[in-house]
């Protein structure tokens, strides 16, 4: 028996949810908070800018869950713009590594290198 409804299912597990906004009509998403109360917990949120229409789409974390994740995310974007950090410090290296080998083949071979 099929329904008319307009409602997404996201996952077996979870409850229906409307794809349009109660408050003002307009489409809504899935999307993912990653606030410090709810890591992680997805959620339907408007797409209309200034509107504040959502509902939850997954339970509530345990306690436990809402103390590690913020933190271990933390770690990982720390992580993360540490590695940028260095591989940026890479690039330089190698172009001061090139033109270093640019300068000692001028020093080395003289003038021949450039002379035709």
């Amino acid at each position: 028996m099929s329904s008319s409804s307009s409602t997404m299912n996201v996952s077996s597990d979870t409850i229906p949810v409307e794809d349009v906004c109660l408050i003002c009509g307009n489409k809504r998403v899935l999307r993912t908070s990653w606030t410090d109360p709810n890591p992680g917990r997805r959620f339907m949120g408007c797409t209309k800018g200034g509107c504040k229409g959502f509902d939850w789409v997954d339970p509530p974390m345990c306690r436990r869950a809402v103390k590690i994740i913020p933190g271990l995310l933390r770690k990982t974007n720390k992580l993360e713009i540490e590695v940028a950090k260095r591989r940026a410090r890479e690039r330089k290296m190698k172009v001061y590594l090139v033109a270093t080998w640019i300068i000692f083949a001028g020093v080395v071979f003289g003038n021949k290198v450039c002379s035709f």
